[in-house]
């Protein structure tokens, strides 16, 4: 999925999408290079194999997984943040603020700096870097993906956020955020990455996703951006003064673009590559077996894909720059999308690819929060007698006997976008393009290149695809699921509905986030009912990591989570 970051992406920041794409000159062009950078690179580097390119390197505008990661090590937020598996719950720490204390009836949160961070240009960092940070999260004009994260802040007479007068300068270390009302997500919508005003106070708002910003970015992690290479690699090297909160111990982190699985795995094994997110349950399996330098490390269920049906008429979206919205001619209707999910086998998907690794998704809020999963919700059966009958309610008939149903002149005739490279979703394409001919739906497979996927998925220029989404620690699910598809930016099937939008407001409303079990469970039950994507599962990622890479914190909060403190022991020859 990517994603998914930088605020929900990973750390308890998002990243919600993971994309993969594929090149067969690109295969060869990784192998060669990796060839060379393994009998030139020192000991201190560490290779993590990537499926395609990062997006951004701007946290106003990264969308996918990896570039979210990448963005946590560049950018400070405010607050780190330790999730508690044993309950589903968060705890935060400082990370630029050294303290914090709630005011006014805990509307406002007083945030104290520290006084020694600086940007990887000298520049010291100060309450002036949070204040246009968060103005730029806000601003229309900037069209950030983040733009629902500033909700919560202080409102104008209108019920827009204000955020001019929501994040308040005291002084150089001093910052209070002023909130509409108390709620449970106000310290993680407090966690933004921190960007630096004096680069970007004076940049036109509307041209900073295209500008350098994105490409040559001022930091103050404990990473810095060395080399970008198009398709090729990453390289992230030590910031020597960040105190956020220290250097990275490694010469080098390296993001190598690897499209074909195959070749990630065969580099694994030569040694090219130390880290291989995302490696297959079979192969990770053989790896523990019989590979004994490689440690298998699960990332828990905070993963899942889905089959997305677009709800909205992609054309008529285009046509009109999403100011006019109408139903999509075949996935338009609750019960067409109801037919599409019954069809497909689900249980035997993952029964036959993620063994004990995997469990079948009934909606977007992971088994992780024990206290919102709606446990008593089954999944829905593989029924594809039931799937007929509904799609006849709706007056889909073959009419012409030429096997694919049609109705009023419209074939039930799309095409599934599928991004190139993971052959777990090229391989659950097949099976559900076989499943639903037997429906008589024709539905045709395009594997698409990442930056092509993203841009048609993004603009909703698609009928279906499949994209997997990595949810955010906080229960706030706005962006994913809000009705105003402009600010609700990864609501991939543009599924609009009005109770729904109640329930997602209403999380912002609850001194405690689990006072809200009921209401999550009961948002739960709505996408079942109106299925506006097929939850196919819930993914217990696998990562490879040579054991050479110590200190790593592979887990719920991302791969590269705390990468900072990855160090390495001597390269031993079994492993090389």
């Amino acid at each position: 999925m990517k994603t998914i970051p930088s605020h929900m992406i990973v750390s308890f920041r998002c990243n919600v999408y993971r994309f993969v794409l594929t090149a067969v000159t690109m295969i060869a062009c990784a192998g060669c290079s990796g060839t060379k950078d393994r009998a030139a690179r020192d000991r201190e580097q560490v290779v993590v194999a990537i499926e395609g390119d990062v997006d951004s390197f701007n946290p106003l505008f990264a969308e996918d997984v990896t570039a979210g990661e990448i963005n946590d090590l560049l950018f400070p937020g405010l607050l780190s943040v330790k999730f508690k598996s044993a309950d589903g719950t968060k705890e935060y720490a400082p990370l630029l603020a050294s303290s914090w204390e709630y005011e006014n009836g805990n509307r406002d949160i007083r945030f104290h700096l520290r006084t020694d961070a600086s940007w990887s240009d000298g520049a010291r960092i100060t309450s002036r870097d949070v204040r246009l940070s968060y103005t730029l999260y806000g601003d229309t004009a900037v069209a950030s993906v983040r733009q629902t994260s500033v909700e919560g802040l202080r409102r104008t007479p209108d019920g827009r956020p204000d955020v001019a007068r929501a994040i308040e300068t005291v002084d150089d270390s001093t910052v209070i955020f002023h909130f509409d009302h108390p709620y449970a997500g106000q310290l993680f919508d407090a966690g933004l990455p921190i960007l630096p005003a004096h680069i970007f106070e004076n940049l036109p708002r509307t041209g900073l996703r295209d500008g350098t910003t994105s490409r040559q970015p001022v930091g103050a992690g404990p990473f810095l951006l060395k080399v970008w290479k198009p398709m090729e690699e990453v390289r992230l090297v030590p910031n020597g003064t960040s105190r956020l909160p220290h250097p990275g111990k490694l010469s080098e982190v390296i993001f190598r673009v690897v499209p074909d699985y195959h070749s990630r795995l065969m580099q694994l094994r030569s040694g090219e590559i130390d880290v291989f997110p995302y490696v297959n349950v079979d192969d990770a399996l053989e790896l523990a077996k019989a590979a004994p330098q490689f440690e298998i490390v699960s990332l828990g269920e905070r993963f899942y894909d889905a089959i997305n049906w677009n709800n909205i008429d992609p054309l008529e979206y285009d046509r009109s720059h999403g100011k006019h919205i109408q139903p999509h001619p075949l996935f338009g209707s609750a019960k067409v999308r109801r037919a599409l999910t019954l069809s497909i086998n689900r249980k035997e998907i993952v029964d036959t690819y993620l063994h004990s690794y995997g469990r079948e998704c009934i909606g977007p809020v992971s088994p992780l929060f024990r206290w919102a999963y709606n446990d008593s919700l089954p999944p829905l059966p593989f029924d594809p007698k039931k799937a007929s009958e509904l799609l006849r309610e709706e007056g889909w008939r073959d009419t012409d006997g030429d096997g694919v149903l049609d109705r009023n002149g419209t074939k039930f005739s799309f095409t599934l976008k599928v991004p190139a490279g993971n052959q777990l979703r090229a391989t659950i394409a097949t099976i559900v393009q076989r499943a639903l001919r037997t429906m008589g739906a024709e539905m045709k497979i395009e594997q698409v290149e990442r930056s092509a996927f993203w841009n048609a998925v993004g603009g909703k220029q698609f009928d279906a695809c499949i994209a997997g989404f990595s949810v955010p620690l906080q229960m706030q699910l706005d962006e994913m699921w809000g009705s105003d598809l402009e600010r609700s930016r990864f609501n991939i099937p543009s599924f609009r509905n009005r109770r729904a939008d109640e329930i997602l407001a209403g999380a912002r409303r609850v001194a405690r986030e689990t006072d809200y079990a009921a209401s999550w469970k009961e948002f739960q039950a709505l996408l079942q009912r109106e299925q506006p994507c097929t939850f196919l599962y819930w993914l217990n990622d696998l990562v490879a990591v040579n054991k050479r890479v110590r200190g790593t914190n592979i887990g719920i909060l991302g791969i590269a989570y705390r990468a900072e403190e990855w160090h390495t022991e001597p390269v031993v020859a079994s492993g090389r």
